[in-house]
């Protein structure tokens, strides 16, 4: 557990293992203030995307912490454990990010000297349930000190708090385990069809695999796009990545009401090769239309910096699922006002207006058409009720009709 999480006033920030500064509680936010060796390191730009080097102190006032670093934090049944363990509130999001772990999705991290981190002796593979072992470390209070803190909604442990065996998992690789919710069953195997669907339609998407536990149990391996092969190969070095709410600046619970457009204007300002990832992310967009996936929100949506050439791009996409029938038949994120019924002409109209051609735009739309016509039968390989099935495969046939 941690001690007296709730009275931590300071933390050091580091990105890449660099202490990049400190953030501190104000009476009425919070300031985060860099730290003069990193402002003088040639290295880094800033912090984010959105916090370029400056000797002023950034100050947040009205809510505990900077967006950026609210992005950080877990959310959904991992968030009100975490509240609830350390008796606080969901809105104290400086307690939470301090109690948070030190590792999270990207380069940058917190860290205080107030942190106690409990030896957890972790279970082999075929020894443990995946769900019984999640619980009994969340109820101990060791569920975010011992794995990385991930952002998201499903059930999710780093990897690295199970031993797997060298075909599952390589040592100098980062994984996330994730498993079924309660309220919706077989969903780690409806997101592992729509990733490898979403591969044979031609788009860039992370490796991820079906594990069972010692009850069969299923969980998804899921490898990190954020860490890459070190030097050493027992080594994974961090890339910093950020979602749209971070590099838009806004706060995770803002995830449902960013439009598309204010998204994609974003990325056109950040990318490095603007059009390519805005031709990419038309393209994972449109994707998600046909397989009926509502929660493409802003948190599903990222872009990382290459650790060498410093290049900024759209992610490998990922958390893809068909969410239609769980009766969320409408897009999370608007196309122009639209969150149904979207046609070619919506996309061309859309791309254009950013500076992606119509010609790009139309053979991205064909080629996917084309991919998903011949591998399209995958969509309904997971198990499905017949009602499911059949009221997928309609909405399928109707959405494809629209973007021909």
């Amino acid at each position: 557990m941690i001690n007296n999480a709730k009275d931590i006033t300071e933390l050091k920030i580091f990105r890449q293992n660099v202490l990049a500064g400190y953030l501190r509680r104000t009476q009425h936010g919070c300031a985060f203030d860099f730290d003069n060796e990193f402002l003088n390191n040639p290295r880094f730009h800033g912090l984010s995307y959105q916090m370029p080097k400056t000797r002023e102190s950034i100050v947040h006032a009205g809510v505990n912490l900077h967006p950026f670093f609210a992005g950080l934090l877990p959310e959904g049944l991992r968030l009100r454990l975490l509240v609830k363990q350390l008796k606080t509130s969901e809105d104290d999001l400086f307690t939470l990010f301090a109690a948070a772990g030190t590792k999270s999705v990207g380069d940058v991290y917190a860290a205080t000297e107030d942190l106690i981190i409990p030896d957890i002796e972790a279970p082999a593979l075929d020894e443990v349930n995946f769900y019984k072992f999640f619980f009994e470390q969340a109820e101990a209070g060791h569920l975010e000190l011992t794995s990385d803190s991930i952002a998201g909604v499903q059930e999710k442990m780093s990897a690295s708090m199970i031993s797997l065996p060298l075909h599952i998992a390589e040592s100098h690789k980062s994984y996330i385990l994730k498993l079924n919710p309660e309220d919706k069953p077989n969903l780690v195997q409806n997101e592992k069809i729509c990733l490898a669907l979403a591969h044979h339609c031609g788009i860039r998407v992370n490796n991820a695999k079906l594990i069972y536990d010692k009850n069969r149990n299923p969980g998804l391996l899921v490898e990190r796009f954020d860490r890459i092969e070190g030097d050493n190969l027992q080594v994974s070095l961090m890339l910093h990545q950020e979602d749209a709410c971070q590099f838009l600046d806004y706060y995770p619970a803002d995830k449902y009401r960013l439009s598309f457009r204010e998204i994609a204007e974003g990325m056109a300002e950040i990318c490095s090769a603007p059009k390519i990832d805005l031709l990419r992310l038309l393209q994972i967009y449109a994707f998600s239309y046909l397989i009926g996936n509502g929660d493409l929100h802003a948190k599903n949506i990222s872009l990382y910096t290459d650790s060498k050439s410093g290049r900024i791009s759209l992610t490998p996409a990922y958390d893809l699922l068909t969410t239609y029938i769980y009766k969320d038949h409408h897009m999370a994120l608007k196309l122009d006002g639209r969150d149904d019924n979207l046609k070619r002409s919506n996309f061309i109209a859309f791309g254009t207006r950013l500076g992606v051609s119509d010609k790009a735009i139309n053979q991205m739309l064909n080629r996917l058409l084309t991919k998903f016509k011949k591998h399209g039968h995958m969509l309904y390989t997971f198990p499905l009720t017949e009602k499911q099935k059949s009221l997928l495969k309609t909405v399928v046939k109707k959405r494809a009709e629209d973007l021909s």
